[in-house]
């Protein structure tokens, strides 16, 4: 029995000398984790795109309301929806060749009379402006009749001064008597009144001249004025024409023959729709909102025409983000001469926001993200671990841009970042691009 008992006590003790020590425990987890083994990728130098898809909605290039501009009643309707009306053409100066293709008329018979009215006064105006040129002429003439008179008595006055003073030379050394001296004195002051008389008829004559000459502006003001309120009756005799502002399709007509319309209703008549080039408008979110610009790719897919795929380009942006929705819109101009796109469908946008050349790029699984700060897990060629921080630029959906903090010789681990940490030590297995 005894004997029995040692046994079990020796047993104990050889069991006991068998269990591992703590260090030898953690020795063996190490053992463990210096055989983990990893298969790092590199970077590769490629081009990188970013792209959004958003849903858009077709308008008309252009879209006009029509409304009336006089007061009257429609005399006559010659257009219906869905047809298609001819614009005002024009020539390369600007000229007007042709007017838009006439819609609707509206009768207003009080206009025609005020353009008779109107026309009337021009007449009389332009006849006014005659007879102040006629009476511009007349003075010029009287002008010219007096010049020639003050001439005259200017060589007149001459004379006799000449005269007087010789004759009274004479009668001072008794050569002739004073009576002769007196005859000559008269003489010469006739001469010199007739000269003041003309003197003052010339000045008559030149102000009767620039009365007349202010008399022709007056007439020709009032002309003005006549002409332009009878180009303004001729313009709103124009209004009661409705026509086409420019090629296009009725879309909406809302009057008919004997239907009131007034200058101040806010009811359109008609509205036209230019379709030959149709917008496309999707709104990009804040995030890309910065990256969009002009020209870039744009494939729009119309589920209502068969779901084909147009190509065509960002033509223009808002610039300004929508304060509700913080997102930018931007449009795309398609053609449509076939008239397939029509206002109201709508659209799937494949949108290129954003496109890099020769970039070094790795995968999104690659990049490990924390406060704010990037990262990658090099792999030395120690096989140790390196958690080291780098500066990222374009994300795709799949890739990011890495431009500063490694390049494309150095391996790292391309996913499950999380389940490493900074130095330690792996076994890396066969390097692979980061693509493969």
């Amino acid at each position: 029995m005894i004997r029995n008992h040692s046994l079990s006590f020796a047993l104990l003790a050889l069991l006991s000398g068998c269990q591992p020590s703590p260090e030898a425990s953690s020795t063996a987890h190490q053992t463990i984790e210096l055989a983990m083994k990893v298969t790092p990728i590199k970077a590769e130098r490629k081009t990188l795109t970013r792209r959004t898809e958003q849903p858009g909605e077709i308008e008309a290039f252009e879209t006009a309301p029509l409304l009336a501009k006089v007061t009257g009643y429609v005399k006559k309707v010659y257009v219906d929806i869905g047809d298609r009306v001819t614009g005002p053409q024009w020539d390369s100066n600007g000229k007007l060749l042709e007017a838009g293709q006439l819609l609707a008329e509206v009768d207003v018979p009080e206009l025609a009379e005020d353009v008779k009215q109107k026309l009337a006064v021009v007449q009389q105006s332009v006849a006014a402006v005659k007879v102040a040129e006629a009476a511009s002429t007349s003075a010029g003439a009287q002008v010219a009749e007096a010049q020639a008179s003050v001439d005259r008595a200017q060589a007149l006055f001459r004379r006799w001064e000449t005269e007087y003073a010789r004759v009274r030379m004479l009668a001072e050394s008794n050569s002739v008597t004073q009576k002769v001296a007196d005859e000559t004195e008269q003489q010469f002051k006739a001469a010199d009144a007739s000269r003041r008389e003309t003197a003052a008829k010339i000045k008559s004559a030149m102000a009767k001249l620039a009365e007349s000459e202010a008399g022709i502006e007056k007439a020709k003001a009032d002309l003005l004025v006549a002409q332009a309120d009878a180009d303004k009756a001729q313009a709103l005799v124009s209004y009661t024409q409705i026509r086409a502002p420019f090629d296009g399709i009725v879309s909406a007509r809302q009057i008919d023959t004997g239907h009131l319309v007034t200058s101040s209703g806010s009811k359109s008549l008609f509205t036209v729709v230019a379709a030959n080039t149709v917008r496309l408008y999707a709104d990009v979110p804040e995030a890309d909102a910065a990256s969009v610009q002009t020209q870039r790719e744009a494939k729009v897919k119309v589920s209502a025409i068969g779901g084909a795929v147009l190509e065509g380009q960002i033509t223009r942006t808002s610039w300004a983000l929508h304060a509700g929705t913080r997102t930018l819109r931007v449009q795309i101009d398609l053609p449509n001469s076939d008239g397939r796109l029509r206002p109201g469908m709508s659209a799937q946008v494949d949108l290129l926001i954003a496109q890099r050349t020769d970039v070094l790029a790795v995968p999104k699984s690659a990049v490990l993200t924390q406060e704010g700060q990037s990262f990658v897990m090099k792999v030395t060629s120690e096989g140790v671990l390196k958690k080291s921080p780098v500066k990222t630029g374009l994300r795709t959906g799949t890739e990011v841009e890495i431009s500063e903090g490694m390049t494309s010789d150095e391996p790292i681990i391309g996913a499950n970042l999380a389940a490493y940490r900074d130095g330690q030590k792996v076994d890396v297995q066969t390097v692979t691009a980061s693509g493969k």
